[in-house]
């Protein structure tokens, strides 16, 4: 219990800290939201004095800093972030909007690196110091070494432009008359094959790896020598023995990486002008969108801390092994 409380505490002080800094950070950006339309993609775009006063006032952006940090601190509580100064509208609105589309790829992403990663970790264990063992384990390293962003490039280079077998970018076919919902359903998930290929290139090998490791160290135990004496095929015995018992640091890993994938998605959203929250986030930046910035912040946030406090409950309750200190779990 006494881990419990400390663990709630640090997780309590992480997220005031990050809270702050999402107040703080976008303000030391140079420019404003009022500097960003003046002087826009489409040319400049002059304002009068009068009119920047009236945007100011109605943006509350005139205030002194530290009422701007205390409405920031009410919105936070009632989950108001306003109205966003780009989209006019509501900043829960944007958001929900356009979150779809992340937690498409991202989960899609997600389900193919645990599979493959699992799969190509198992193998590799069992053919440990093999040829199949070699080629996996450098293949995995030097895609794992290879930044999120060239990945999509390289992939939108290749697969879009030299041979035209995949969509530029976006989330569907501007203007397409789709046939029924499965025809728009196929138009989209064209669309996110790149974004989904990308991610999942980015996550599979630290899975893979992980996995590698712990299968190689179950395969060492006196019980797996035992049960291949009395003649326990090999598939039965990677699945029902050293994947259950290699499988729980790797799914602390996975409710990890899925906080990473979130943030990988910005810059591979980014790349494919896929409409997602990183997409969004982006945008946000360059328009100096306070109240839509802080609402992804603090989304993003609460959604990285959430996942590490489920991993922190979650692994002792499947390891009976883990002691969380004299309290007990």
């Amino acid at each position: 219990m006494r881990r419990r409380s400390k663990n709630t505490v640090t997780y309590l002080v992480v997220l005031l800290f990050v809270l702050l800094l999402n107040f703080v950070l976008p303000r030391l950006l140079p420019g404003g939201p009022v500097d960003f339309l003046e002087g826009g993609e489409d040319g400049p775009v002059f304002i009068s004095d009068a009119q920047k006063a009236a945007m100011m006032d109605y943006y509350r952006l005139d205030e002194p800093a530290w009422m701007q940090l205390v409405n920031y601190v009410k919105g936070i509580i009632t989950f108001d972030f306003g109205q966003s100064f780009t989209y006019k509208m509501p900043v829960y609105e944007v958001i929900m909007i356009r979150l779809p589309w992340t937690l498409f790829i991202v989960g899609a992403a997600t389900v193919l690196s645990i599979i493959i990663g699992i799969a190509a970790g198992l193998v590799s264990a069992w053919r440990h110091t093999g040829n199949q063992d070699r080629g996996w384990f450098i293949a995995m390293i030097s895609v794992s070494t290879i930044p999120e962003f060239l990945t999509g490039m390289l992939l939108v280079l290749g697969l879009s432009v030299k041979w035209d077998w995949f969509p530029l970018g976006g989330a569907e076919t501007p203007f397409y008359a789709a046939n029924g919902w499965w025809d728009y359903v196929l138009d989209v998930s064209w669309h996110a094959v790149l974004p989904i290929v990308t991610l999942t290139v980015a996550n599979m090998a630290s899975i893979y790896l992980l996995m590698r490791n712990e299968a190689i160290r179950v395969l060492r135990e006196p019980f797996i020598e035992f049960a291949l004496a009395k003649g326990v095929a090999r598939g039965t015995m990677l699945v029902r023995h050293v994947l259950r018992s290699a499988i729980l640091p790797v799914l602390t890993l996975i409710v990890v990486r899925l906080g990473g994938l979130l943030a990988g998605s910005v810059l591979v959203e980014t790349v494919f002008s896929y409409p997602g929250i990183g997409k969004l986030l982006q945008e946000a930046i360059l328009a100096r969108d306070y109240p839509l910035l802080h609402g992804l912040f603090v989304l993003m946030t609460v959604f990285v801390l959430l996942l590490n406090m489920i991993a922190d409950r979650v692994y002792p309750r499947l390891d009976p092994r883990i002691q969380l200190g004299k309290g007990g779990a």
